[in-house]
């Protein structure tokens, strides 16, 4: 799938202008560019799917409790940021691109199994845009790659070091082109821009995969990145950036 060159991670989104990542206002804008939409999912108590990155509301609303413990209407009540911003419904943004950009759909953890993939799966197929899922996780795209093969699917990696081990053991072990040939057969690996290299690129080059990066968020690291990604995601850029060439060919 093409997303174009740029893709705007959690949406064009400037706290200093009071838009929010992952909020109807950071998607308006990036429609309004005409660059492609990266957004996080996970499920809400009464099993809504939900788009907010963080497992829980402290960073981005002051609560230091899980999304999950929470009903879509309970979470509704909360604001982004001190702004009038809300936490958005997958559904409620699917309405609102309604296809002018495409739309990729990363999907955080979930409690149950497959619960957040079936759920998501059953709100996408249903849209007429162009949009793909991505993951960290091999197991959640082995879900679309058995019950959804038509749906793009992207494979996350990062080998940067995290403070927390588990999640680091986890990463190195996703990184490992082993899993993408067995597991989650991805059409694109999505590349975390701290620890790229060629020898990543070109195993998915191997396997016949696209290959992008994140998260960009400088002008002369966006346009180092262009020169490997067929598409890169990004965020934090001047609105003197020129988005223009977004569709034209590299």
């Amino acid at each position: 799938m093409d997303f174009g060159k740029y893709i705007a991670h959690r949406g064009l989104h400037d706290i200093k202008k009071g838009i929010p990542e992952n909020s109807i206002k950071a998607f308006e804008e990036a429609i309004k560019k005409g660059v492609a939409i990266e957004l996080d999912v996970r499920l809400s108590k009464d099993g809504r799917v939900v788009v907010f990155h963080d497992k829980t509301l402290k960073r981005m609303c002051g609560v230091d409790t899980p999304v999950s413990d929470f009903t879509n209407e309970q979470l509704s009540a909360f604001r982004l940021k001190d702004t009038d911003e809300k936490i958005p419904l997958l559904s409620q943004v699917l309405k609102l691109v309604n296809g002018r950009v495409p739309v990729v759909v990363e999907l955080k953890e979930s409690v149950g199994v497959f619960d957040l993939e079936k759920r998501t799966y059953y709100l996408l197929k249903g849209y007429k845009g162009k949009y793909a899922v991505m993951s960290f996780n091999p197991i959640s795209l082995w879900f679309f790659r058995v019950f959804a093969p038509d749906i793009t699917r992207g494979q996350l990696i990062s080998r940067f070091k995290n403070k927390k081990v588990r999640k680091y053991i986890e990463r190195i072990i996703c990184a490992s082109p082993l899993v993408w040939k067995l597991i989650s057969k991805p059409e694109f690996i999505a590349c975390d821009l701290r620890c790229v290299s060629l020898e990543t690129a070109f195993q998915a080059v191997d396997i016949g995969a696209d290959f992008l990066t994140w998260t960009a968020n400088s002008k002369e690291l966006i346009e180092s990145a262009k020169q490997f990604s067929k598409s890169v995601i990004f965020e934090g850029l001047e609105d003197d950036f020129d988005l223009t060439d977004n569709f034209n060919e590299n």
